[in-house]
């Protein structure tokens, strides 16, 4: 015959199992705060009175979740509870308090913790309380990936809008010159120039759009290769300034340019054409048809190259800084302006890249100033200023 203290033990087991089964509903949902609150009140009546669900979160920790069954019982702050490291159950005068860990794909979470009379927590409500956190953890990883995924998707969706948008235009323009080319090509021979021009003009810009759709993917799939070799900054300045003054005069903006001597590093040359070109063109179009100044030079301790880009133009919102370098973000919104929004997300790779970082400086209404700065090649300077 078995004892009562076994009965009451296969009681509970039972009990902790139906618990479990039926809270396994709650975990299936991919919305993180109304399934904590479900789960939370599905335990109360085998923890106590009070449930609290905290978020290790950087310096200070965050109350995600707290639940009463009733009475007034003490709760410790979130930083103590997100610290608790193992399972615990502590007993103070009438109180007793029940607290473990959830770690999310082996990372610290935070913690799970119940209040209740002094007694409510043994080892059977420890372990059940263990086992629940685990299925926490495993139900908020899911939540996780589930929301990681819906923002690729919509990353994705929203690349498919602008892509076509951005395409339909310079094609839509080429198509136009080619008929009136057709057109002009007996009646009016000068008039073939400026289209050709225009047609020249818009299948840069394709190319251009073309390139950063497949540095995207390059860069997000870790495929993003540097050829690296002694490159002279000035001169990849010298060059792109030369190749945007057009584009910058035919925007309304003077583009003037300051280089001297030589400042040469192991980058790139090709993407470092590429980072100078996207300040630039970012310049050109947010300047609002005010100068626009470029320069190169060596910082005082002459180990690191400093390139510069200023416009005057509608300048950044400090909240949105350093948002800009994410793909598709834009320093202004509400207005349309051409582009994937990708320009700058490459410049911050590339840079990074090649061992350096990249900064800016504006307020609303005052402009821009970009700043890139990149480790120098001390002895090929040298070589190359003949020292």
């Amino acid at each position: 015959m078995q004892s009562l203290q076994e009965v009451m033990g296969q009681e509970a087991a039972t009990k902790h199992e139906r618990f479990l089964s039926s809270v396994s509903r709650h975990l299936m949902s991919l919305d993180l705060d109304p399934m904590l609150e479900a789960v939370a009140h599905a335990a109360l009546p085998l923890f106590g009175d009070v449930c609290a669900i905290d978020r290790a979160s950087g310096a200070a920790a965050v109350r995600l979740l707290e639940v009463r069954n009733g009475g007034d019982a003490r709760v410790e702050s979130p930083d103590v509870l997100a610290a608790v490291a193992r399972a615990e159950v502590r007993v103070d005068g009438g109180r007793s308090r029940l607290t473990v860990p959830i770690a999310v794909n082996g990372e610290r979470f935070g913690s799970l913790t119940f209040v209740g009379a002094a007694g409510a927590h043994g080892a059977s409500e420890l372990a059940l309380a263990q086992e629940l956190a685990e299925r926490l953890a495993l139900a908020i990883g899911n939540v996780r990936t589930h929301a990681q995924l819906r923002e690729a998707l919509a990353d994705r969706e929203k690349l498919i809008s602008i892509a076509a948008h951005e395409l339909r235009g310079p094609i839509c323009s080429v198509r136009l010159c080619i008929q009136a080319l057709k057109r002009a090509e007996r009646s009016n021979a000068s008039k073939g120039g400026r289209l050709l021009e225009i047609m020249d003009r818009e299948e840069r810009r394709l190319a251009r759009l073309i390139d950063e759709l497949l540095d995207l993917t390059r860069l997000r799939s870790g495929q993003f290769e540097l050829d690296l070799e002694p490159v002279d900054l000035c001169d990849v300045v010298r060059e792109v300034a030369a190749r945007m003054t057009m584009d910058a005069n035919r925007a309304g903006s003077e583009l003037s340019v300051s280089v001297e001597g030589a400042l040469v590093g192991r980058w790139d040359r090709s993407r470092l054409d590429q980072v100078v070109t996207n300040l630039v063109a970012n310049a050109i179009k947010f300047g609002q048809n005010r100068p626009i100044a470029l320069s190169a030079e060596a910082d005082p301790d002459g180990t690191c190259a400093r390139l510069v880009v200023t416009d005057h133009g509608l300048g950044i919102d400090p909240d949105i800084q350093q948002r800009i370098f994410e793909p598709f973000k834009r320093a202004v919104v509400g207005r349309r302006y051409e582009g994937l929004g990708l320009g700058l997300y490459i410049v911050r790779n590339i840079v990074g890249q090649l061992g350096g970082s990249v900064s800016v400086k504006s307020a609303p209404g005052l402009g821009a100033t970009f700043t890139v700065e990149l480790p120098l090649d001390t002895e090929g300077l040298a070589r190359a200023t003949g020292s």
